[in-house]
Parts: structure tokens; C-alpha cells; sequence
């Protein structure tokens, strides 16, 4: 998997693929501007943002 991939993973914080094609995701509020970029390359025109709702949990 490419590093960028790998890195959205970690900016998401909930994803629901919708019947009609669309993705919906939900980002931490803290992602930086580029992981939009990359989530709408990764899964296409059909990616629909909801707004943020918490910050990342920091790593034990």
C-alpha cells in the first residue's frame, strides 16, 4: 500500500460507502489539508466530507 494511503488511514475517522456510489467520510478534525486531496484520488469524485467532529486520539 503507498504511504499517502496509509497515511489517510489515520486522518479517518469514519468511512460508509452509500448505495449510489458515493463515500462518505469523516476526517478528524485536526487532519491536515492534503488528506482531502489524497481521499478524493483514493476513492474518486463520489467522496462527500461530513463535518469533523474530535481531534485524533494520541497514541498510547
Amino acid at each position: 500500500m503507498d504511504k499517502k494511503q496509509q497515511d489517510l488511514e489515520r486522518w479517518v475517522a469514519s468511512m460508509v460507502r452509500g448505495d449510489l456510489g458515493y463515500t462518505y467520510i469523516r476526517l478528524y478534525a485536526d487532519a491536515p489539508s492534503w488528506v482531502r486531496n489524497v481521499a478524493v484520488n483514493r476513492f474518486g469524485k463520489g467522496t462527500v466530507f461530513l463535518p469533523a467532529e474530535h481531534t485524533r486520539p494520541r497514541a498510547a
